[in-house]
């Protein structure tokens, strides 16, 4: 079931990749590149997201890591909700975010109004770090560095999984097969999702 529910996430982050990419003037070699750096954006973000919706459901809810998704739960004022629907990979990025929270132990038992919204919060999470990551101009060789540095995070993330599992897409497959705990031990980078 782990080995299934991998490698739909795996392919679910390669839909909002291509839906990400789509739009962008990129020539094969810089698409390549786009790819592989969009990827580890979308693990970072939905492992980010992730980790926010564990920590307001099982952690200390007064904590700054439930801060974020908390805020979230709090609010009614939720308008990127029927932007991000409007976006070509929100379909796929949703479906990411469930797949998500149906793995890990921790979250697969909120109540359905919870899990709507925690949906909603890593997907906007990863829609957004998609197209982020997507729209930066490329920068000709210099992009290879930066991909080789996020495929080799990746790979690092990885460690210990199946051997196919390696790679700047690692991260979700990795947490859904080990319970988040290989993200929990490394630190998150500074992400904060426009939200709202």
């Amino acid at each position: 079931m782990a080995q299934s529910r991998g490698k739909l996430i795996d392919e679910l982050t390669d839909d909002v990749t291509r839906s990400a990419l789509a739009s962008a003037s990129l020539t094969a070699e810089d698409r390549v590149l786009a790819g592989q750096r969009v990827r580890q954006a979308i693990a970072a973000e939905a492992m980010g997201a992730h980790r926010d919706v564990v920590a307001a459901t099982v952690g200390d809810q007064d904590s700054p890591e439930a801060e974020p998704f908390s805020d979230y739960l709090a609010s009614n004022d939720r308008p990127h909700v029927e932007q991000d629907q409007a976006r070509p990979e929100a379909s796929a990025a949703r479906t990411l975010a469930a797949e998500l929270l149906a793995a890990d132990d921790r979250t697969n038992t909120m109540d359905s109004e919870r899990t709507g919204r925690a949906q909603d919060y890593i997907a906007h999470a990863v829609v957004f770090a998609a197209e982020a990551a997507a729209k930066k101009a490329p920068g000709g060789p210099s992009q290879a560095p930066a991909a080789a540095k996020g495929a080799a995070a990746g790979a690092e993330a990885g460690a210990g999984a199946a051997a196919g599992a390696a790679g700047a897409v690692a991260a979700p497959v990795v947490a859904v097969k080990k319970g988040v705990d290989a993200i929990r031990a490394r630190q998150a980078p500074d992400r904060r999702p426009s939200i709202g």
